[in-house]
């Protein structure tokens, strides 16, 4: 938590010392103009001076509106600090999400990152805006009041003073206990948010299978849990505000019998006690407040960790780059992958002895089963995750050695999901290229043929696509997304299964399109079906995560009984004969 207030709350300091003097000024004016009651009954009402007592009346107007003013200060003040406090957090979060390597993702999950990012920056806000505006301004009576009931009866001001102590240990008790249920609460909304993630995102699937009653009631089963554990956490504090008012109206009761006894020996004058009574009122309205900031500080405490492990933690893959040269020299491959091992955290090793080259102006494909490893391959050159062993070498510099942003500046890469922005057509294709005209976003259209897709549409490039892609099937979204990786100038091109849901005739003209449109480039591509990959220069068949042959199509076709099992199972043989 100190780091957080450190990097977070510590920058608007000077705003918290202002919120904090105009507290005591507010303080200040409160208890002047309780003062003034006491002078009116000893020097107006005594001496039946009415002129004092209209001059004193004036002066609490002024008072008033000097007290009015200063609340008003204190508002914008803690308003202000809490929301810029919050600001920084959400962009803090997201600045460092947007860096996290899949790893890390997967860490959290993007359930539990949108819960921390919302649920736990809101109740931070909660907590500051009424810290600012109420826990300051709380010691600030207790100890002014204190001061200030001493010096009328220390008699009176030792029950007020033993009475608060007594309420303060036990909230703080009750409040280190609770700290570890709300921590488990907040995993629990983690959880229930995941799961509601889950129906919303599978809601075709539900319906197609006629699961909707079940999932409701499964839902409804996991949010009455959820409920029935948070209802629990929270009476363990609730009960704090009734039984600290107990406490200090028993204490009240204590006061007015003692003060009342002293009325009668005379040990203390009717307008003193009356001020003592008017200043534990204004105790004891401001203690109320007390048992709400203590009831909220383990939640604040609890979502303050959770960001804390979001925001403070070390990256696991870490961008350190330093001095080094390039080998710019034909015999040197662009990319190679020497001995490479990579296994995800808690799991065998997915990959394994990964040895390859890829020249410069070459296509290097991947082939293999399902779960095989052709995906991660790609993943390790673009670092979102690093290899267990062994490295991946950049014209002969290790990738670990560059520049994080430098080395994807290099690369444009086509994902196997395509993301689709609820935005223009233009504004999809021209993701990962801001400068990109719309000349040549229409040119980059026609050849991955996505223009078929919204030609026909009135608004042409400025046609709006469906928030993820709802209104376009998955060929087109995977049409998109060649669209995309043809629009951002890159060294190197990485095609992962971009090719599998289009049609056999769409599929031909955009890989030629592609061929012609890349040429000089350096390309890798991810496939299943073999007519996608046939013509790389160097295909690499990989099983159970270790690559088991590599050539060109007509070496493998002799050479690898993988490859062959394969290509009989595409029935290529058959066509290849009825094209022949």
């Amino acid at each position: 938590m100190l780091k957080f207030m450190r990097d977070y709350v510590k920058p608007y300091w000077k705003y918290i010392l202002i919120t904090l003097a105009v507290t005591i000024l507010q303080v200040y004016f409160q208890l002047n103009i309780m003062k003034m009651t006491k002078t009116i009954i000893d020097n107006g009402i005594r001496n039946s001076d009415i002129s004092f007592i209209y001059n004193a009346g004036i002066l609490m107007i002024v008072l008033t509106v000097l007290y009015g003013i200063t609340m008003i200060a204190s508002s914008y003040l803690s308003s202000y600090i809490s929301a810029s406090v919050t600001c920084d957090v959400r962009e803090g979060l997201f600045n460092k999400i947007v860096s996290f390597s899949l790893y890390d993702f997967n860490k959290f999950g993007g359930s539990s990152l949108m819960t921390r990012a919302t649920a736990d920056t809101t109740r931070i806000q909660i907590f500051m805006i009424n810290f600012l505006r109420n826990a300051i301004l709380v010691p600030v009576v207790i100890i002014a009041l204190i001061i200030a009931t001493a010096q009328i009866n220390l008699t009176l001001c030792g029950i007020l003073v033993v009475s608060f102590v007594l309420t303060l240990i036990f909230m703080f008790i009750k409040s280190r206990q609770s700290i570890p249920i709300f921590n488990e609460v907040q995993s629990k909304l983690d959880y229930l948010n995941l799961k509601f993630k889950e129906k919303i995102e599978g809601v075709r699937s539900i319906r197609a299978f006629g699961k909707q009653e079940y999932e409701i009631n499964t839902f409804k089963e996991l949010n009455e849990e959820f409920n029935e554990e948070a209802l629990n956490a929270d009476l363990k504090l609730y009960y704090l505000t009734p039984l600290a008012l107990i406490i200090m109206n028993l204490a009240v009761l204590l006061i007015y019998f003692v003060g009342s006894m002293q009325l009668k020996a005379k040990i203390v004058s009717i307008s003193d006690l009356i001020l003592f009574f008017q200043y534990v009122t204004y105790f004891i309205s401001c203690l109320a407040i007390l048992p709400f900031i203590v009831t909220t500080l383990p939640k604040t405490i609890v979502a303050t960790d959770r960001l804390e492990a979001v925001l403070y933690l070390e990256d696991s893959v870490r961008n350190n780059p330093s001095e080094h040269d390039f080998i710019d020299d034909g015999n040197v491959p662009l990319i190679e992958y020497k001995n490479v091992i990579f296994g995800y955290t808690g799991a065998k090793d997915v990959i394994a002895d990964i040895n390859f080259k890829a020249y410069e102006g070459t296509t290097t494909a991947f082939i293999g089963a399902t779960g095989s490893g052709k995906s991660t391959v790609m993943y390790l050159l673009n670092r979102l995750y690093d290899p267990t062993f062994g490295e991946i070498l950049y014209k002969g510099v290790n990738i670990k050695q560059m520049d994080i942003v430098e080395l994807r500046e290099k690369i444009a890469y086509a994902n196997q999901k395509t993301l689709v922005l609820n935005d223009t057509v233009y504004a999809n294709i021209a993701m990962n290229n801001p400068d990109l005209s719309r000349e040549k976003a229409q040119e980059i259209c026609d050849l991955s043929r996505f223009s078929e897709v919204f030609e026909f549409l009135p608004d042409g490039l400025d046609s709006v696509m469906a928030k993820g892609g709802m209104n376009v099937s998955g060929g087109q979204k995977q049409r998109l997304s060649i669209g995309r990786t043809l629009a951002k100038d890159a060294e190197i091109y990485v095609f992962d299964d971009c090719f599998s849901a289009l049609d056999s005739k769409t599929e031909f003209a955009v890989r030629q399109n592609v061929k012609e449109y890349l040429e000089g480039k350096t390309i890798f591509m991810i496939a299943q079906k073999i007519s996608t990959i046939k013509d790389a220069d160097n295909i690499i068949v990989l099983d159970k995560g270790y690559i088991v042959a590599q050539g060109r199509h007509e070496e493998l076709l002799e050479s690898c009984e993988l490859y062959q099992e394969i290509y009989a199972t595409q029935s290529y043989l058959k066509e290849d004969e009825l094209n022949g």
